[in-house]
């Protein structure tokens, strides 16, 4: 029985001391409310007895701001705007005249008149910065679409809502991985970085934050998020003509045609506020590129020979080098080139190319005739040697002779005689002893082979015919056909 006394007894102390220390921990809590206000910036309010209360602004500075944002874990207190920054409050005010040194965990702690007793009204009631209350900055570029190598660039940082009272405010500009960092001083909730003439040394990743400082310690909101700034260098497609200085040049529909050995002159030209830069005159369907330096936003590209080796399709492309990046313009169209022969030197090649084939016409003709000629000669001169011979014997035998019948027989022994001597040269002659014999010769032996040629041409019947008459008695008549004329002898 006494021992459930004692443990009822236990359990109500348990309740009191529950209920004793949430009611201490309850009483002198703050936060931060009105017009605009955050976690760790706005009017500051204390609760007491279940209440919520105000807190006047007699006696109000950066001390008393300063144990507000230790008590809400908001970092240093960079201001304590009075008169109702964040707007009027409601309810009870309870706390008027407080009187912090800065080192002091809660509010209540502070010395003040004692909870509700004022002589203020809620247009001053007190409010508080605190360093983490800083706003994130915005970043802006201007121009946004597109920056032009050149040209002035204009970057703006801004905060939505800025602490009052701070003793300096600055805007900071910086570059990721880089060094650079501009600063600019502003009493307004934005600051404007100029960039004059950007170029591609300009490109990069930009954020800005805000900074403010109190009593010497500065204290910096958080970094914007970043804007990438970009520098383009926009290239116009390069012009390209054609001439020719001898006047080897005629426009066709497929193009532009060159005579062959005459010259022709490329130029290509461009529009660029840039300096320097090259051109290259590009030949399709070769890897082989011209190039030369810009002179005046020009270049000219000279072939003082036209050669076959030259036709095809050119077009210009420009190139400049800005801190050191390269920058290349787009392929212009291009003008196609044809080489042709020139007229005179088309005829004097079609001239000898007709004297030439002549001239080979002429040798198969020569060397067919020869070989002909080659053909026919040995049988010709068979048939030559035999047509000698035949008229040596033809002689022979149309040599008559009319003698006396007493003479006959000496005669004919005679002959026979000279027959055997004969036969060892057919060149000889046949002479006859008798003084009353006369002997005619039809046909000289000595006949050329051409002359026989023609004889034989000429006659109709290569044997030759021979006529006898018949004679008188002591009269003979000798026709010899095949000579060049008939001898008849009468003895």
């Amino acid at each position: 029985m006494g021992s459930i006394q004692q443990r009822n007894l236990h359990h109500l102390v348990i309740v009191f001391f529950l209920m004793t220390s949430t009611s201490l921990t309850a009483d002198g809590q703050i936060k931060l409310a009105g017009y605009g206000s955050t976690r760790c910036s706005g009017r500051v309010e204390v609760f007491y007895k279940s209440t919520w209360g105000t807190v006047c602004d007699d006696n109000w500075d950066l001390n008393d701001a300063e144990v507000v944002c230790r008590q809400l874990n908001c970092g240093t207190a960079l201001s304590a705007p009075q008169l109702a920054h964040f707007g009027k409050g409601t309810g009870e005010i309870l706390l008027d005249d407080v009187d912090c040194s800065g080192s002091e965990r809660y509010l209540i702690e502070c010395q003040h008149r004692g909870f509700s007793t004022h002589n203020c009204e809620h247009n001053e009631d007190a409010g508080v910065f605190c360093s983490a209350s800083l706003p994130m900055a915005s970043i802006s570029v201007n121009p946004v679409d597109e920056v032009i190598w050149g040209q002035d660039v204009k970057i703006s940082c801004s905060i939505s809502s800025r602490p009052e009272h701070l003793v300096i405010e600055t805007f900071i500009l910086e570059k990721a991985s880089s060094s650079f960092s501009m600063n600019q001083a502003s009493s307004a909730n934005s600051a404007t970085f100029s960039m004059p003439k950007v170029n591609t040394e300009n490109e990069g990743s930009y954020r800005c934050r805000f900074q403010a400082k109190v009593s010497n310690q500065a204290f910096t909101s958080p970094l914007s998020t970043s804007v990438r700034l970009s520098v383009t260098v926009p290239l116009q497609q390069p012009s390209i003509s054609l001439t020719s200085l001898n006047r080897g040049l005629d426009w066709g529909s497929e193009g532009a045609e060159t005579t062959r050995g005459y010259s022709f002159v490329f130029t290509c030209s461009i529009s660029s506020p840039y300096p320097g830069g090259v051109f290259s005159l590009v030949f399709s369907g070769s890897s082989l590129n011209y190039t030369q330096p810009a002179v005046n936003n020009s270049a000219s590209f000279d072939f003082p020979v036209a050669e076959y080796e030259h036709q095809g399709n050119y077009s210009c492309v420009y190139e400049v080098t800005l801190s050191s990046r390269r920058f290349t313009s787009e392929h212009n169209a291009p003008i196609s080139v044809i080489v042709k022969m020139s007229l005179l030197l088309l005829v004097s090649s079609a001239a000898a190319g007709g004297l030439l084939l002549l001239l080979l016409v002429l040798l198969v003709v020569c060397l067919v005739c020869k070989r002909r000629q080659r053909a026919k000669q040995p049988g010709a001169l068979v048939q030559t040697q035999m047509a000698v011979r035949n008229s040596k014997e033809e002689d022979e035998e149309d040599v008559y002779m009319n003698v006396n019948p007493e003479d006959t027989e000496e005669k004919l022994k005679k002959d026979e005689g000279r027959e055997e001597e004969e036969e060892s040269d057919e060149d000889d002659d046949y002479e006859r002893a008798s003084p009353d014999v006369n002997f005619t010769k039809a046909n000289e032996v000595g006949y050329s082979v051409e002359e026989h040629r023609e004889e034989e041409e000429e006659t109709s019947d290569d044997e030759r015919d021979y006529e006898n008459v018949t004679q008188p008695f002591g009269e003979q008549t000798i026709d010899i056909y095949g000579g060049d004329e008939d001898i008849y002898q009468n003895l």
